[in-house]
């Protein structure tokens, strides 16, 4: 595990000089940089960032193992890494050239946030996050608000992968936002962050709904649940009841997680409307 930030740390300082050039090794990283307005300074990206248009035309370096010579060519200020998304030994060896590194490892929509401010003032930004925090906050409060006045929610499953079933335990970023919209999440939180558990264990927590990212990468692998007879061993997904959320929204722990929320509340909100 990287080393972690204390609770409550302070914002990450800036940089003895000007920051004009950045890496994002992560696609959380490229979508913190690019919500502060950082994209002219940004030099390389990780892959997956293809629904970020600000990454277009940026050097990639790979994924969870990067292109480490790629990057100490661009001669970066500053490279932002993922604690989840970015191999460990990747990032020693990064602090072992000399180069400045920022770690974020936000597990919840406040983390994210943390992060951001971290980021910010460590690209000399500080000022720029703190307004972007202070909107999202405003939005995470109406939406609060919004929740409230629904009520309790139903049993939700958000399914991260089908085969083999992979899910979204409480104690991760999904989870927290799950539990802001107000879904009770059937996964214990004994089973874990990412737990990979059987049907039979997933039809035995007996789960209102089932939510899934949606992307071009997981199309296929998802068409198949309401066909499989294993599958139709859930209520939920016999009868069709599943829920699909952008997965750029809700797949990366970056600022748009509070656009997955407004997704998730706004589906409960619909689902009120159109009862009897």
């Amino acid at each position: 595990m990287f080393p972690l930030r204390a609770s409550g740390a302070e914002p990450e300082r800036p940089a003895p000089g000007p920051v004009r050039r950045i890496v994002a090794l992560a696609p959380s990283a490229a979508e913190i940089l690019f919500a502060l307005g950082a994209a002219d300074v940004v030099v390389g990206v990780s892959d997956f960032t293809d629904d970020l248009p600000e990454a277009k035309g940026k050097k990639r370096l790979g994924g969870f193992a990067p292109d480490l010579e790629g990057v100490v060519a661009l001669a970066p200020d500053l490279v932002v890494v993922s604690k989840d998304g970015v191999d460990r030994a990747a990032y020693e060896k990064l602090v072992s050239l000399g180069l400045r590194v920022v770690v974020t490892d936000g597990s919840s929509i406040d983390g994210v946030l943390d992060d951001l401010r971290r980021v910010a003032g460590a690209a000399g930004l500080a000022g720029r996050g703190e307004t972007i925090v202070s909107r999202l906050r405003e939005r995470l409060a109406g939406l609060g608000a919004r929740v409230r006045a629904l009520g309790r929610g139903p049993r939700a499953l958000l399914l991260v992968w089908p085969e083999p079933p992979v899910v979204a335990g409480p104690k991760t970023f999904v989870g927290d936002v799950l539990a802001r919209a107000g879904f009770v999440n059937v996964v214990p939180e004994r089973a874990g962050e990412w737990p990979r558990v059987s049907l039979e264990t997933l039809a035995s927590w007996k789960p209102d709904i089932v939510i899934r990212p949606e992307t071009k990468e997981n199309a296929e692998a998802f068409a198949a649940l309401p066909r499989d007879p294993r599958w139709r061993l859930l209520p939920a997904v016999r009868e069709g009841r599943i829920l699909r959320v952008p997965g750029a929204l809700l797949e990366r722990p970056g600022p748009r997680l509070v656009d997955a929320l407004e997704v998730l509340v706004e589906a409960r909100e619909k689902t009120r409307a159109d009862r009897p």
